[in-house]
């Protein structure tokens, strides 16, 4: 393999994945797609998360649109007990298997 086929490669999937984020912190905020990404909550019936910051109508709306990541850092300080408490136990088992995958890449690079 040469550089340029595993550069083009990274540029790929890193671009993929951006946009995915992208896409992710948009599609959250949008009251439509609540039962999607707050289906236990919904059936518990605890409140959902608001995204409208700002009482102006005309603001709160468009910031729906507009990317975020503030939801990154809160992610890894999240506990597996606030996971299955939230989500269930199947995204805790799915969050387990990504750690797992991440420390098994790093422990491949490494080596």
């Amino acid at each position: 393999m040469n550089a340029q086929s595993l550069f083009a490669s990274a540029a790929i999937n890193i671009g993929l994945a951006l946009i995915t984020i992208f896409l992710f912190s948009i599609l959250k905020k949008q009251p439509s797609n609540a039962p999607i990404y707050y289906s236990r909550r919904l059936s518990h019936r605890h409140p959902i998360p608001s995204h409208h910051h700002h009482h102006n109508w005309c603001c709160s709306t468009l910031l729906r649109f507009l990317p975020s990541v503030s939801w990154i850092p809160q992610a890894f300080r999240v506990s597996e007990d606030e996971i299955l408490h939230t989500s269930g136990l199947d995204a805790l088992v799915v969050i387990r298997l990504f750690k797992f995958g991440s420390f098994f890449l790093l422990l491949l690079l490494l080596l």
